[in-house]
């Protein structure tokens, strides 16, 4: 572990001790002046749901100077756990019973666990992507896997005009085609299982039986389009799992911000504020 790490976590750490404890001396004392300390709760686990929220933010504006990516994730994941201890203060640690807190709480709990989930993926998936292959941006995979297609379709059509057989092309209809028609076997890649392509790979070799020398060299060339096609389908895996993580935990967290407001609004409403 290098030196910013160890700084970074023992900086996490202490965060994570002195910030609990200052908040509960501070709920402590607004309680003895005889606020309710339920709304200063409320308003600081709201402002740690918006500073939580200008991380999504931040990645969207990098070329600010603002800080690094990785130290707002830092920031980000301590804060989130001190929100989950804010938010277990704000419910006196029980059960919400109204409609409204309940369903609030369904979502803060949807917002708490995506984000561990989604912790755990990147964390796991980042250093997966460098395993095999060069990483490729997401949104340019399907044109490279219909670059592949258009390749290994002309290179099955040369093979069939030069050899006048059409073994290859026959096997490329029944077994290839669909494989190069777009991103397959996603669970596969995201269980880290390379049984697909082992399969289309002996599928292939096993042709060579039939093959002249000729065709044997169209079928190389084939096995190699495989392979390709099969890094692209891992890498489209792994960073689309990523992606739809995004779309569970986002629209949790502004669900849950329009909540949390009318929360207050009815919070002050019935109790005459402060």
């Amino acid at each position: 572990m290098s030196f910013t790490s160890r700084r970074l976590r023992n900086v996490g750490f202490a965060i994570l001790v002195v910030v609990p404890t200052a908040i509960l001396i501070g709920l402590q004392a607004f309680n003895v002046a005889l606020y309710q300390e339920q709304f200063l709760s409320g308003w600081l686990l709201l402002g740690a749901i918006l500073l939580l929220v200008l991380y999504n933010v931040r990645k969207k504006i990098s070329m600010l100077p603002i800080g690094t990516a990785a130290n707002w994730l830092q920031l980000h994941i301590y804060l989130g756990l001190i929100s989950i201890f804010l938010f277990l203060l704000h419910i006196n640690w029980r059960i919400p019973d109204g409609w409204l807190e309940g369903l609030l709480a369904v979502f803060f709990i949807g917002v708490s666990l995506s984000g561990v989930i989604g912790l755990y993926l990147n964390r796991r998936l980042s250093k997966l992507l460098t395993r095999r292959g060069e990483e490729v941006i997401f949104e340019r995979i399907p044109g490279f896997i219909a670059k592949l297609r258009n390749e290994a379709e002309a290179l099955v059509l040369e093979c069939a005009v030069n050899t006048s057989s059409s073994t290859i092309s026959d096997h490329y209809g029944d077994h290839l085609a669909p494989f190069f028609s777009g991103p397959k076997n996603l669970i596969r890649h995201f269980r880290g299982s390379r049984r697909a392509l082992f399969d289309l790979v002996k599928q292939t070799s096993n042709m060579d039986r039939y093959l002249n020398d000729k065709e044997r060299e169209f079928a190389e060339k084939l096995r190699q389009l495989i392979e390709k096609k099969d890094e692209l389908d891992y890498q489209y895996s792994l960073q689309a799992i990523l992606k739809a993580w995004l779309f569970v935990h986002i629209p949790l967290t502004y669900g849950m911000i329009i909540l949390a407001a009318i929360h207050l609004v009815l919070a002050y409403a019935f109790s005459g504020g402060l």
